[in-house]
C-alpha cells in the first residue's frame, strides 16, 4: 500500500506540475488574443500580383507591427482602437507558396502558403452561389481534381450569408485549396471563371465568392447611396410598403415553422417523406436580404484587401418592372460605390491604388417564364452599363440558359467567357473576347442593314441556317418575323410584311430558341432594338 505522505507529496508535485501548464496556457492564450490579422490572411490565400498590398488587423492600442513577406519587411502602428495597416511592395506573381510573417512585440503570428497572382470578387445573386455539384460539367471537374495537382494553384474563399444595418470589418471565414468538399460547393461560373484564367493566364488564381440567392442589387449597394440615389426612390417607396406587410406576417411566420418542424418530426418517425412545401420567411425590416444589408455583411469586410476586379451574376431579381429600367443606373452606382469605398479603405493615393478595378457582369440568358418585356429590357439595360461604363464589361449567354430553369446548369460557357473578356480588356491580350454587338442600322425602304461591332474573324450562322430572331416594325410598331442573311459582315434584314423599315429587333424575347448569329470565334450576338420606343413598363 502506498505511503499516504508520499502520496500527498505526489499529488502536491502533480498540481505544481498542473498549476505551471495551466500558467502557461494562459499565457499564450492571453498573448494571441492581443494581435490578429484579418480572416482574408489565412494559410492557402492568393496575394494580388503588381499591386501595392494593404495588409491589415488589430493589437493593443499604438504597438509597432512588423509584417515580413516575399523578401520585404514594413511595419505599421496601431491606432487608439488598436487597428492597424501596413502595405507591401507591389509583388510579382509567384506559385510557390511563401508564408507571411506579422509581429508585434513578443507576439508573432504566421500564414502559410500563400501565393501571388490574380485575386477576383465574385459577386451576385442565385446564379452566382449556384454550386459547382449542380453544374453541367461537374464530372469533368471531379475527374480533374483526382489528377493530383490539377489545382494546385487555385485557391478559393467564401463569404458567409450574412446581413448588417451597419458595415462591418470581419468575415467568419479563410481560404482553402481545391479538394472535392471545397469546389464541389463553390460558385460554378466564378470557379470555372477562375480555372479557365488560370490555365490561360499561368498564374495563380484566387476567387472570393460573396452570393446570395434572391437578392435584388439594393442589397450590395452603401445605406449612402441607397437613402440618398434618386434611382433608388421607388425602391424605397416598395421596400417601406414590404416592411410594413412583412413585419405584420413575421408572427404568423413563426407558428407555420413550428408546425412544419413538428411535420418534419412526424414524417421521420414514420419514415415517410414530409408532405407540403416549408413557410417562407416574409421580407421585413431585419430580413438577411434588405437593401444594404449583404454589402454591410459580405462586401465592407473585404474592403480593402488588394483584388484584379470582379464579376457579377445577377439581375433576375430586378427583372420586374420598374426595377429593370433602372437596371444600368444602379449599377453604375454599385459600382462606384464598391470602387470609391475599396479606394478609401486603402488610405493609399491615386497613384498608389486602383480606384477603377474591371467589374464584368453576365447578361441574363434565355428563359421561359420571365416577364415579358422585363428580361429583354434588363439585357439592353446590362449592355448600356457596358457601353456607358468606365471599365465595365459584359458576357452575353443568351444561348446556354435553360427554358424551364431560371438556374441553367451550364455554367462552364459562362466563367470561360468572364475569362475571354478579362483576358482581352484587363489583361491586353489580343483576342476576340466578346460576340455581336449592335452598332448601327442603316434602312432604304423595305430593306434595312444592321452593322456590328465585335464581329471577329467575320459573322456566321452557327449552325449554317438562316438566322432567326430578327424582327421589323414600321412607324406602327408591330413587330414581324423577318427573313435574315449575313452581307459583308454584315446583316441584311427585311420582310415583305413591311414596306417600309423603321426599326429592327434581335432575340428581343424572353427565350428566343437556339438564336444562331455569332462571329466566326463561336460567340454568340447580343439582343438588341434599333428602336428607342418607351415600352409600357418603362
Amino acid at each position: 500500500m502506498l505511503n499516504p505522505d508520499l502520496r500527498t507529496s505526489q499529488t502536491r508535485g502533480l498540481a505544481s506540475v498542473l498549476a505551471v501548464v495551466l500558467s502557461v496556457f494562459s499565457c499564450v492564450a492571453v498573448s494571441a488574443a492581443d494581435l490578429h490579422l484579418h480572416p482574408l490572411f489565412t494559410d492557402h490565400g492568393v496575394i494580388q500580383q503588381n499591386q501595392q498590398v494593404p495588409v491589415w488587423g488589430t493589437t493593443k492600442p499604438r504597438q509597432t507591427v512588423a509584417v515580413e513577406f516575399a523578401g520585404q519587411s514594413v511595419s505599421a502602428v496601431s491606432d487608439e482602437a488598436g487597428k492597424w495597416m501596413a502595405y507591401l511592395k507591389p509583388i510579382a506573381a509567384n506559385a510557390a507558396g511563401q508564408d507571411l510573417r506579422v509581429h508585434c512585440g513578443d507576439e508573432s503570428v504566421t500564414v502559410a502558403d500563400l501565393l501571388v497572382g490574380e485575386v477576383w470578387l465574385c459577386s451576385g445573386q442565385s446564379n452566382m452561389a449556384a454550386p459547382v455539384r449542380n453544374s453541367t460539367d461537374y464530372a469533368t471537374i471531379q475527374a480533374e481534381i483526382a489528377a493530383k495537382d490539377s489545382f494546385s494553384t487555385l485557391r478559393l474563399f467564401r463569404v458567409p450569408v450574412k446581413g448588417s444595418d451597419e458595415p462591418l470589418d470581419r468575415v467568419n471565414a479563410q481560404w482553402s485549396k481545391v479538394d472535392e468538399a471545397t469546389a464541389s460547393a463553390f460558385s460554378a461560373a466564378a470557379f470555372y471563371f477562375g480555372r479557365a484564367l488560370n490555365r490561360d493566364r499561368n498564374v495563380p488564381v484566387g476567387l472570393i465568392q460573396s452570393a446570395n440567392g434572391g437578392t435584388n442589387a439594393y442589397s450590395w449597394i452603401n445605406s449612402a447611396t441607397y437613402n440618398s440615389d434618386p434611382v433608388a426612390e421607388v425602391t424605397r417607396i416598395h421596400w417601406d410598403a414590404i416592411v410594413r406587410n412583412g413585419d405584420k406576417s413575421l408572427e404568423k411566420f413563426e407558428t407555420q415553422k413550428k408546425a412544419w418542424a413538428a411535420k418534419q418530426r412526424a414524417a421521420k418517425i414514420a419514415k415517410k417523406p414530409v408532405q407540403g412545401q416549408a413557410p417562407r420567411e416574409p421580407l421585413h425590416r431585419d430580413h438577411v436580404k434588405r437593401p444594404s444589408g449583404h454589402y454591410n455583411a459580405m462586401i465592407a469586410p473585404l474592403q480593402p484587401y488588394a483584388i484584379a476586379g470582379a464579376i457579377w451574376y445577377q439581375g433576375e431579381a430586378n427583372s420586374r418592372p420598374p426595377f429593370c429600367s433602372q437596371y444600368k443606373d444602379l449599377m453604375l452606382a454599385l459600382v462606384e460605390d464598391w470602387r470609391a469605398d475599396w479606394y478609401t479603405a486603402s488610405g493609399l493615393s491615386t497613384d498608389q491604388s486602383r480606384d477603377d478595378f474591371p467589374f464584368y457582369l453576365v447578361q441574363l440568358p434565355n428563359y421561359a417564364n420571365g416577364h415579358p418585356e422585363g428580361w429583354p429590357i434588363i439585357r439592353e439595360q446590362m449592355l448600356c452599363f457596358w457601353q456607358e461604363g468606365k471599365n465595365t464589361g459584359m458576357v452575353t449567354t443568351i444561348d446556354v440558359g435553360d427554358p424551364k430553369d431560371i438556374h441553367p446548369r451550364n455554367k462552364m460557357p459562362v466563367g470561360q467567357r468572364l475569362a475571354l473578356f478579362a483576358r482581352g480588356n484587363e489583361y491586353g491580350e489580343e483576342i476576340v473576347y466578346s460576340g455581336p454587338v449592335f452598332n448601327s442600322v442603316k434602312i432604304d425602304g423595305n430593306r434595312a442593314t444592321v452593322s456590328f461591332d465585335h464581329i471577329g474573324s467575320g459573322l456566321v450562322s452557327l449552325d449554317g441556317k438562316p438566322l432567326r430572331h430578327f424582327q421589323v416594325a414600321g412607324n406602327d410598331l408591330s413587330f414581324v418575323d423577318a427573313d435574315a442573311a449575313i452581307e459583308n459582315n454584315s446583316v441584311v434584314v427585311s420582310s415583305p410584311q413591311v414596306a417600309s423599315i423603321k426599326h429592327v429587333r434581335y432575340a428581343w424575347s424572353n427565350n428566343p430558341e437556339n438564336p444562331n448569329l455569332v462571329n466566326q470565334e463561336g460567340l454568340v450576338a447580343s439582343p438588341f432594338r434599333s428602336d428607342d420606343t418607351q415600352l409600357a413598363i418603362e
